[in-house]
């Protein structure tokens, strides 16, 4: 039985004026409290302010503020005051979360790349749209994406205010002073659009083809919380990842780009590659190259949120590029090679895995780099360089054929032939500094042309030191204008470098003494190998040799030694040579006699001493690194081109001192 006192406090009569007042003041605080909760979550922009600030409920004047309501009604920048703990408020969009995904959506990406799952749709309510995108694994198990749904929410919804500022406030949650959105309405929206969209996912007709995935955004935002509730109502078998900071704008590429977040952690399904070559046992004068794999990141790799993977490994470069054209002083030091990165191991024509990137590299001639290769995900390998500079990889969709430039490659190399170096030093001039350049650049070619030697077939190395012929007369004898040390560990020829003397003249003469350095070198090379050497003669200095006879104003040499016919006798042998200077060329006056033909004598005789070979070298401009590299690289063959980095340096480490009868 149910009583009803009939006296006593409770009974206080019905609601006065006052009461009604109180109630109306403290429900208008609680909606304008409401809305501006709203307001602080949808706000993106200080323009929006305003426009916001105009669509609150306002509590009445002189009302109680409700807890957690502490700034004056009314006030246009009340919603950006910092608000208690504890309470909502405004939430910038901050970087991709990091936090761990569920352990569900782990096994869906697992499935996804090894072919038990031939899609999964990820659904994202933005605070702009409502975006579905499609993920797939191809051949190789890699993770794709492409957009498959995307719709305006005022498509979707037609109560939803077109302007973005308002638009934000009612999906956060905001009524005040337009028209409401009916949440029935809202919700069925929602509701069928879904099953426009997802309709596999929806009815849930083969959950092993399909699978959807909800992208949860940031929390409170009552709209897009409806809108989430709806599909975990209608697609009970549905995956969530974990909640991102704030809600995105819902857009197709804003979602594409969170997915492709969530794709990093999927599993590699085969191991990603490195593709390059490697020399075999050397047959006769040829190396066989085949292919090789370096094995970057092992199949099975899973990367946790926000993780990278990287590993170091060190490339070679293969034999320097074909020698410049005729009248170019040295050719480039460094080898361009592409880095082809592989979701698996290159085969035969069969089976040709996915290339994933085609970096290229600049490798030091004869050099080695170290490279890191940096693992984002599935397929998305970075390369950083130490030593060497990378340039831009293959672009996405047509790059280049990866078969058709290894159907270039050469299935052999030919072995570097050891070298000679036979460095003629003019030792003679007016300025002792000059003279000391010269025998500076001598020792760092000697040096320089070492490491390259090591690297090819092996260096031997002269040294020819020629100093002024003396005026004398009959009576006196002959000077040794020549001192020389021959073919030789290159240590011995920096020692008889250094030991030889500088020699300051007063004044300049027209020639020097290379006629008798060019004989020297001639006796030099007129011995028998056991094995093919290159020769190569470097004549250091800036004055020509004298005629074998008075030409005009040119004195001719006093030992009578005919520098055209030790030319001769050097290139009949194979001998190459080049010229480092800067030719000399004194000032005539015009109408000087003899003038025109000392200028025709000066000119052909550089022009004589390049030759075909056109070895000419320029201080300042040509480092003894380049000018090594130019001496003992030796003549170029079509078939010395190789694409890829080596795996180890492609030759034997050659000796400094190769055999000789």
């Amino acid at each position: 039985m149910c009583g009803f006192p009939l006296s006593g406090d409770l009974v206080l009569g019905a609601a006065t004026e006052e009461d009604h007042r109180s109630a109306a003041a403290e429900l208008a605080a609680a909606a304008h409290a409401w809305d501006l909760d709203a307001a602080r979550r949808a706000l993106s922009e200080p323009a929006e302010q305003a426009e916001i600030a105009g669509l609150l409920r306002l509590a009445p004047t002189g009302a109680p503020r409700p807890a957690g309501d502490p700034e004056p009604v009314g006030d246009p920048d009340s919603f950006r005051a910092p608000h208690p703990a504890g309470s909502p408020g405004p939430v910038a969009a901050g970087a991709p979360a990091v936090a761990a995904e569920p352990q569900a959506l782990a096994g869906l990406l697992h499935r996804l790349t090894t072919g038990e799952l031939s899609e999964v749709l990820f659904v994202e309510f933005g605070t702009r749209r409502a975006a579905v995108v499609r993920a797939y694994a191809d051949a190789a198990g890699l993770p794709r994406t492409r957009p498959h749904a995307e719709t305006p929410w005022t498509d979707l919804v037609p109560r939803l205010a077109p302007a973005r500022a308002l638009r934000r406030f009612q999906l956060a949650g905001g009524i005040g002073t337009v028209e409401p959105v009916d949440r029935t309405a809202f919700d069925q929206a929602v509701r069928d659009w879904l099953r426009t969209v997802v309709p596999g996912a929806y009815e849930a007709t083969d959950p092993r083809a399909t699978a959807l995935v909800l992208l949860r955004g940031g929390t409170g935002w009552t709209l897009l919380d409806r809108a989430a509730a709806v599909l975990r109502d209608v697609c009970p078998a549905r995956t969530e990842s974990s909640p991102a900071p704030a809600p995105g704008p819902g857009t197709v590429s804003a979602t594409t780009a969170r997915v492709r977040r969530l794709l990093r952690g999927a599993p590699l399904r085969e191991p990603h590659t490195l593709l390059l070559a490697r020399t075999g046992t050397a047959t006769g004068g040829h190396v066989p190259v085949e292919l090789a794999h370096h094995v970057l990141f092992e199949a099975g790799t899973r990367l946790a949120p926000g993780e990278t993977r990287t590993v170091s490994v060190t490339v070679h470069s293969g034999p320097p590029a074909p020698a410049p054209p005729a009248g170019t002083a040295a050719p480039c030091d460094t080898v361009t090679v592409v880095l082809p990165l592989l979701a698996g191991r290159y085969g035969p024509a069969e089976h040709r895995p996915p290339l994933l990137g085609l970096p290229r590299a600049e490798l030091p001639v004869r050099g080695s780099a170290h490279l890191s290769f940096v693992l984002h995900g599935p397929g998305e390998i970075e390369v950083r360089a130490d030593g060497a500079r990378i340039r831009a990889e293959a672009p996405q969709g047509a790059g280049p054929d990866l078969a058709a430039l290894l159907a270039r490659m050469p299935r052999r190399l030919r072995r570097p032939r050891p070298v000679e170096l036979i460095c003629a030093v003019e030792m003679s001039g007016t300025d002792r500094a000059e003279i000391a350049e010269r025998v500076g650049f001598t020792g760092d070619l000697i040096r320089a042309a070492e490491r390259h030697g090591r690297a090819g077939g092996g260096l031997r190395v002269a040294v020819i030191g020629y100093y002024d012929h003396a005026p004398r007369n009959e009576h006196q004898p002959d000077r040794k204008v020549i001192r020389s040390v021959r073919p030789g560990p290159p240590g011995r020829a920096l020692r008889h470098l250094r030991e030889m003397t500088s020699e300051v003249q007063p004044r300049r003469t027209l020639t020097s003494s290379l006629e008798d350095a060019l004989k020297a070198a001639a006796r030099m090379t007129a011995d028998r190998r056991d094995e093919p050497v290159g020769q190569v003669l470097l004549v250091v200095g800036d004055r020509p040799p004298a005629p074998y006879a008075q030409e005009g104003l040119v004195p001719g040499c006093p030992l009578a030694v005919d520098w055209r016919e030790q030319l001769r006798t050097l290139r009949l042998r194979g001998v190459r040579v080049g010229v480092r200077a800067e030719p000399f060329a004194p000032p005539v006056a015009p109408g000087t006699p003899g003038g025109e033909r000392l200028r025709r004598y000066l000119s052909g005789t550089w022009h004589d001493l390049l030759g075909t070979d056109r070895l000419l070298l320029r201080p300042g401009t040509d480092s003894a690194e380049r000018a090594a590299l130019a001496l003992t690289a030796g003549p170029s063959h079509a078939t010395d081109g190789i694409p890829l980095a080596f795996a180890a340096p492609p030759f034997a480490p050659g000796r400094s001192d190769p055999p000789r009868s």
